[in-house]
């Protein structure tokens, strides 16, 4: 039998809302649970899924914006989390953590609430690259696909939150190590060179390109500059 937890709640410019609500370009968050708006979330493994969509008319790229799709870390009651998309298949029958999920625990829509609409999968299609896997609505297990851009209130997210390791208490030690920064909407990847306590400074992975978008770091010279008061979660990846 399903477990349920009832954990966190979603909120929209910093107010929490019911669930189902229509997203209108407001900025989307989790925070601590608030009684009569807590999301339902079932458990499978070390994960914890969304029994609905807590939002519609939402698209994908803003999701991805936000990093709701592959990950972006919340804090709820005390405890940190990836907030993420379901892995759902780049095309129908490829194995996916959605179809796992099912396997499990069964397609009973009034566990999963799979006839209320669509969802937002983390997969490109692999026929159509403007397009990105969507599922439920006609069945549990149904699998279609929508433009990153199409908003409508019959596609919606369903998040699913992931346990964060504790993490790294910064010290001397540390200098040289690789790290994953996450900031209020991005994140920063690099080795540690130094760090006080308001800042840290790295020095950037190849792959890292700070855009003008970080209101928490700033390039100078080869390295970067991070305030440590906006810092959300960081992670050791070495």
């Amino acid at each position: 039998m399903a477990e349920i937890v009832n954990l966190g709640s979603l909120y929209l410019n910093g107010q929490p809302i019911d669930l189902g609500v229509e997203y209108n370009g407001e900025v989307l968050s989790f925070g601590n649970t608030i009684p009569g708006k807590t999301i339902p979330f079932v458990k499978w493994g070390k994960l914890l899924v969304a029994s609905q969509c807590v939002c519609t008319n939402i698209r994908w790229d803003e999701l991805n914006k936000a990093g709701y799709i592959f990950g972006c870390p919340v804090k709820i009651d005390g405890t940190f989390y990836l907030c993420r998309s379901l892995e759902v298949g780049e095309e129908k029958g490829v194995p996916n953590e959605w179809d796992s999920i099912l396997d499990d625990l069964g397609e009973d829509d009034g566990l999963w609430h799979w006839s209320d609409g669509y969802f937002w999968g983390q997969e490109t299609s692999r026929h159509l690259t403007s397009n990105r896997a969507v599922r439920g609505w006609m069945s549990a297990r149904y699998w279609d696909r929508n433009s990153a851009t199409y908003r409508y209130v019959d596609v919606g997210f369903r998040p699913v939150l992931e346990p964060l390791a504790p993490e790294p208490l910064i010290s001397d030690a540390l200098i040289g190590s690789s790290f994953r920064i996450y900031g209020p909407d991005k994140d920063v990847c690099g080795q540690l060179v130094n760090f006080s306590d308001y800042d840290l400074v790295v020095h950037p992975a190849p792959q890292q390109i700070l855009c003008s978008g970080y209101k928490w770091a700033s390039a100078i010279g080869s390295h970067i500059i991070i305030d440590r008061s906006a810092i959300v979660w960081s992670e050791k990846t070495d």
